[in-house]
């Protein structure tokens, strides 16, 4: 996890005790404010931000999503973020803090990668063959959904639910639930919409058929790995989303 010892690039101090990314993200909208960065402009790449912050470029790719979701900037995976223009007077005005209470992507990733594995490998004991059943129906619901370019993602959410439920414990149903529940908010939405691809897609279908293989085993280790490879692979591909 990233600290801040204080974060104070140029002009700026700041006081509150908040998360890392939005104390970036308040820094960058002031610099907006001040016109530092003008309507048009291209913010610093994310190499710089971290740089000039201290801190990874983690950290400034979820400010940077802070910024997007509040519409002070436009992300083009690949070419840069730029400021927007400033609304005009008759719009309807943005939440000034959009994101500030929610939990960043890293850190949910970091609890799945905590927390997921253990729930595969005590599924592939527990699981009934009814409970298989009904996980690869998830996994078919998956493949139909790529085949389909939908872009929900009901079958991946149902997938990981129903692994729960195969646990036989109602304590890791309500904690898996409750974990990609804080998967639906904006920030969480907004890294989707930049990094979703249809061949990224195929590798997740392949990491779930892995995990449907290693659960069938009976194998507590197979499953544990299995499911470790599949959400490490996810960090992977976050990681490489530059904006740039």
């Amino acid at each position: 996890m990233d600290r801040i010892k204080p974060l104070q690039p140029p002009g700026s101090r700041l006081v509150r005790q908040v998360r890392v990314y939005r104390q970036i993200a308040d820094n960058l909208e002031s610099r907006i404010a001040l016109a530092e960065f003008e309507p048009g402009q291209r913010l610093p790449t994310e190499r710089d931000l971290a740089r000039d912050y201290r801190v990874s470029r983690t950290c400034v790719r979820e400010a940077l999503l802070a910024l997007e979701i509040s519409g002070l900037v436009t992300i083009r995976v690949g070419a840069g973020v730029f400021v927007n223009a400033p609304p005009s007077p008759d719009a309807t005005p943005t939440r000034p803090h959009a994101g500030m209470d929610q939990h960043s992507p890293s850190d949910l990733m970091q609890a799945r990668l905590a927390l997921e594995p253990e729930v595969c490998g005590l599924a592939a004991v527990n699981a009934t063959p009814e409970d298989i059943e009904t996980i690869e129906s998830f996994l078919q619901k998956m493949r139909e959904e790529h085949r389909m370019a939908t872009e929900t993602e009901q079958g991946d959410r149902e997938f990981h639910f129903a692994i729960a439920r195969a646990t036989q414990n109602p304590v890791l149903v309500q904690l898996i639930h409750r974990l990609w529940d804080e998967m639906t908010g904006p920030m969480w939405q907004g890294l989707q919409k930049h990094v979703r691809s249809p061949i990224l897609r195929l590798r997740w279908i392949e990491d779930h058929e892995a995990i449907v293989n290693a659960l069938r085993s009976g194998e507590r280790r197979r499953a544990h790995t299995a499911m470790r490879a599949h959400i490490r692979n996810v960090v992977s591909a976050f990681d490489k989303a530059r904006f740039p």
